[in-house]
């Protein structure tokens, strides 16, 4: 709730009481008795607005004459896939931010009504009384059709087959959401042609959509990466991943128990995601040396927030079954809880899903949300999962500081010429064409520590999409190989095997 409506305890300081709200709406009011208000959901407003004058102003007619600004919108525009007030405004041409504020989403209203009065008034409808007899008139319901679009088909199918990103436009230039393709066409078709399926949220944009710019790239890889710079740049309403935000690289401690934003002797692995990345294995390493399983340790390493830690019993048979099922890995590992508790993490992040142990399908997110309790099988499930994930952080934290100091050659599948990238300081500073003899210099190597401090959530982002797109790449059948020194080069099954952990 903090994040939809932007609230803390400091707005309480300056904050009305009920009575002096009402008294100050009443103040607005003219002489004219009830009042003409347009209220985009009216059925809700006036529940607090007539409770508001039965307690402040019991002896006095409710002195309000609303008109539901949606109901109007349902008539006018009936094929909008969607008309609540962000839909509507961003329609329009208002941008309204995606915060709920009660200032935005009066101003949104007052836009909004100003263009439906225009509207109405070239339907000939020009009064008060006019539009209470329209709205009032019972209308035969539309015929059910299938979802329908503001922008024109004409515009999809006019964008080119080439891999490249994307911008959804609201009519007043506002960059709505960013995407990359392979295909242009065909991905930004894929929005607009779905009958089933499609969440509120993506319909809300949808609705706002009048216009698309997009930026050809040269390959699907560097389209990744320039969405992943304008989402930054532009933080576009309707992007959830990516978005800049708070976010910051962290670093932990070497013996999991603390962590920081910059990095230092102490506080070397990383760069992290979040400041937990790692505090499932931190806790997986204090239970096996025999630490309480208090309900902090019992919530982190099943990678639970703390209200839904599991309970004592049933955490106690998901971790028995655990140590069974990985009694082997433990009896092998000579060493600190650590060393074992790496080495399990390892073979699970091994025979996990190739592409990425930290994924999970929606249909066993649902699973998990509908389940009602916590059991030993659940238990261990997901303190499998969280060990592995946390464990591919650190190897991909890894991995990341040598590619941010290396020249990338890459040979998308079924394309002719290949292309190089040359990265210092964990960003992108050129990239070209590559010929089968060509190669490409690469400056001194900085020390390690050096490229941790380079890193911040914008490189992070860069660098893990960049990976990201390097698996997808020897996946489909290109080719792919780094050169992190002159010497040194790492390609072909050797390259698969390291990006398999990372």
């Amino acid at each position: 709730m903090r994040e939809l409506t932007g609230f803390s305890e400091a707005v309480l300081a300056d904050a009305l009481a009920p009575e002096q709200a009402w008294a100050r709406l009443c103040a607005t009011m003219t002489e004219q008795r009830p009042m003409p208000a347009a209220i985009h959901f009216a059925r809700f407003e006036l529940t607090f607005l007539r409770d508001f004058c039965e307690r402040f102003q019991p002896d006095t007619a409710f002195p309000i004459d609303a008109v539901c600004v949606h109901a109007i919108a349902c008539r006018l525009y009936p094929d909008l896939p969607r008309r609540n007030l962000r839909a509507l405004a961003g329609f329009l041409g208002h941008g309204l931010h995606l915060e709920r504020r009660s200032l935005g989403h009066v101003l949104a209203t007052a836009f909004i009504w100003r263009k439906l009065a225009a509207e109405l008034s070239a339907r000939g409808i020009g009064s008060w009384a006019e539009l209470g007899t329209w709205l009032a008139a019972k209308e035969k319901p539309a015929t059910p059709r299938k979802r329908t679009y503001p922008l024109p088909r004409e515009r999809c199918r006019a964008l080119p087959d080439e891999p490249g990103v994307y911008r959804f436009l609201r009519s007043n230039g506002d960059v709505l959401y960013v995407g990359k393709a392979t295909s242009l066409k065909k991905r930004v078709t894929s929005h607009f042609s779905k009958q089933r399926g499609a969440t509120e949220r993506a319909l809300e944009m949808l609705t706002q959509v009048s216009d698309i710019a997009v930026t050809v790239s040269a390959s699907p890889l560097e389209a990744a990466l320039l969405e992943t710079d304008l989402i930054k740049s532009l933080n576009p309403p309707y992007n959830v991943q990516l978005v800049q935000g708070e976010r910051g690289a962290w670093f932990a401690s070497v013996e999991l128990d603390s962590a920081a934003t910059t990095p230092d002797e102490r506080h070397r692995l990383g760069p992290l995601p979040s400041r937990f990345s790692v505090r499932c294995l931190r806790a997986l390493c204090e239970l096996l040396e025999g630490e309480a399983p208090t309900v902090q340790r019992r919530a982190a390493v099943v990678g639970a927030p703390l209200a839904f830690a599991p309970d004592e019993t049933s955490f106690a048979e998901g971790f028995a079954a655990f140590r069974e099922r990985h009694a082997l890995r433990l009896s092998e590992q000579r060493g600190s809880a650590r060393a074992r508790a790496f080495a399990i993490a390892r073979t699970l992040l091994l025979s996990a899903a190739p592409e990425d142990a930290e994924g999970q399908s929606e249909a066993e997110e649902a699973a998990e949300l509908d389940a009602p309790v916590w059991d030993a099988a659940r238990v261990c499930r997901h303190l499998e999962r969280s060990a592995a994930a946390a464990y591919q952080v650190l190897r991909r934290a890894s991995w990341l500081c040598l590619l941010a100091e290396s020249v990338v050659t890459f040979r998308e599948p079924r394309a002719r010429v290949g292309r190089s990238l040359v990265l210092q300081g964990a960003r992108v500073v050129e990239l070209a064409d590559q010929g089968a003899d060509e190669v490409v210099s690469l400056g001194p190597r900085r020390r390690r520590g050096a490229s941790r401090e380079a890193f911040d959530a914008a490189r992070y982002d860069e660098l893990r999409i960049l990976t990201t797109e390097l698996k997808r790449i020897l996946r489909d059948g290109g080719e792919v190989a780094v050169r992190l020194s002159a010497r040194r080069v790492l390609s072909g099954s050797r390259l698969a095997s390291l990006l398999r952990l990372v």
